[in-house]
């Protein structure tokens, strides 16, 4: 496939297969996602991997945290399983950090090197056939969080990838033009 058709059918996907992913495959993505382009080759990112038995682990204690944080609260039995499968259910998960040293500049150059090398993943992915969904949202912004993953002082969650085989893949969802949003100079 081209970069225009990866870009073109890349897809958000929440709904996985059973099938597992080989944790040999996300180590090649990996491997070549982090080509991304980086100020001075800092390569500010690191991975917490939760993949076979260690994602199994991961999960519970991720519903844990969720549970004291009150994310079920109010639910019906009915809905909290709803929203235990939404976890349960994927194949493997990969925390994206990044460094946050240096100056302010620094660590903005860091944070979107970061991004892009979440983006690499995403294509690659898509190349292959494989799903992924890029995210993000306030329980994973959280010290409990951290602390489950093993984030130092000097790092930072840019987002939780989710990865398997699409059981489901998403129709495209239109765009707005780029010339909407183009001013010249």
């Amino acid at each position: 496939m081209n970069a225009k058709q990866l870009i073109l059918e890349r897809r958000t996907v929440r709904k996985y297969t059973d099938q597992p992913v080989p944790e040999e495959l996300v180590l090649e993505l990996l491997d070549i996602a982090v080509y991304a382009p980086n100020h001075k080759l800092r390569e500010p990112w690191r991975f917490v991997l939760a993949i076979d038995e260690g994602r199994e682990r991961y999960v519970e204690e991720l519903l844990q945290l969720l549970e004291r944080s009150g994310k079920f609260d109010g639910k019906t039995p009915e809905q909290r399983k709803a929203l235990e499968c939404q976890f349960t259910t994927v194949p493997v998960y990969l925390t994206v950090l990044c460094q946050t040293i240096g100056t302010e500049a620094q660590q903005t150059e860091d944070l979107l090197a970061t991004a892009a090398l979440i983006q690499n993943i995403q294509l690659l992915a898509t190349d292959i056939g494989l799903g992924v969904c890029w995210k993000t949202g306030k329980h994973w912004y959280t010290e409990e969080y951290e602390q489950l993953v093993g984030v130092s002082s000097t790092e930072r969650v840019v987002g939780v990838l989710q990865l398997g085989w699409p059981d489901v893949v998403p129709p495209v969802k239109k765009r707005e033009s780029a010339r909407n949003k183009l001013t010249h100079f």
